[in-house]
């Protein structure tokens, strides 16, 4: 499956370079100046052009196997937003395609996770927006420095010890959002809400191969889940899914195949047995 982010960071990259070489170039009168102008210009041209290309499902080129093939005849997109509509022309079981597609880089992982055998009950997940160690990291030792050089300051203020309150606040925050730390569901689930960036949203509820967002359901017997990539990261850090039918599209990202929310959202998806009859449960 295509892997957003990619192309858009090689770009940016060189970018970069380019506009470090045009500055010397400039100053030494060999180019310019609006030839800077243009190379400022030219990132906002390449987010327009990496919004366009995170919508692939599949990389360019010649699709070899019957499922790529099925997949392109499926004329399915990927969402930029958490949600939005189906496809009307829905042929998933016409055109022999199975209730999960995810990226081949995924078949370690996935082939482990063990598929319940039975009645399940119905659970609650959250989907997360995960952090960076490097993120991480700088966020942090910026905000020491700035708490170091406000205490510094000896001046009596409400103002400077809201401020201070609010970087450790942030330091925190970005602790708890490190994938590692917040894709375990025996974190207390206010803290794995900050680290998720879920305090607020739309409950998730899985149940036997079904999942319900709110008041949309999709359930295996007719829809799609779709699990690739996201970016240079890692398989274990960030992963990106979209649950896709004829009615409603919906993207939901975790933090790895080792977040415990989408392993519980993908075994209950492929369990052999579909029992809509709970989506109405009182925990949905």
């Amino acid at each position: 499956m295509y892997c957003p982010g990619r192309v858009a960071a090689i770009i940016a990259v060189l970018l970069f370079i380019t506009i470090i070489c045009s500055y010397y170039f400039v100053m030494t009168g060999i180019m310019q100046i609006y030839y800077i102008v243009i190379l400022i210009i030219l990132p906002f041209v390449v987010v327009i052009i990496d919004l366009f290309l995170r919508k692939r499902l599949l990389p360019r080129g010649k699709h070899q196997t019957e499922l790529a093939l099925s997949l392109k005849k499926l004329k399915l997109r990927w969402l930029l937003r958490k949600n939005g509509s189906g496809l009307r022309q829905w042929k998933r079981i016409k055109l022999g395609l199975p209730r999960t597609v995810a990226d081949s880089s995924f078949k370690d992982n996935l082939s482990k996770a063990i598929i319940p055998d039975g009645l399940v009950e119905p659970e609650k997940i959250t989907a997360s927006r995960p952090g960076s160690l490097f993120g991480c990291i700088l966020g942090t030792a910026i905000a020491l420095l700035v708490i170091w050089g406000l205490i510094s300051v000896r001046v009596p203020s409400l103002l400077k010890w809201f401020v201070i309150a609010m970087l450790f606040w942030n330091i925190f925050r970005l602790i708890l959002g490190l994938p590692s730390i917040h894709r375990s569901r025996k974190l207390p689930f206010f803290l794995r809400a900050i680290g998720r960036r879920r305090l607020l949203g739309v409950p998730i509820v899985v149940g036997p191969g079904w999942v319900k967002r709110g008041k949309n359901v999709w359930h295996a017997n007719r829809d799609m889940l779709l699990i690739r990539r996201t970016g240079f990261r890692p398989a274990s850090s960030e992963i990106d899914c979209m649950l896709a039918g004829p009615k409603r599209r919906s993207r939901l990202t975790f933090s790895g195949t080792g977040d415990e929310d989408f392993q519980l959202l993908f075994k209950f998806w492929n369990v052999d047995e579909v029992r809509l009859e709970f989506i109405d449960s009182e925990l949905s």
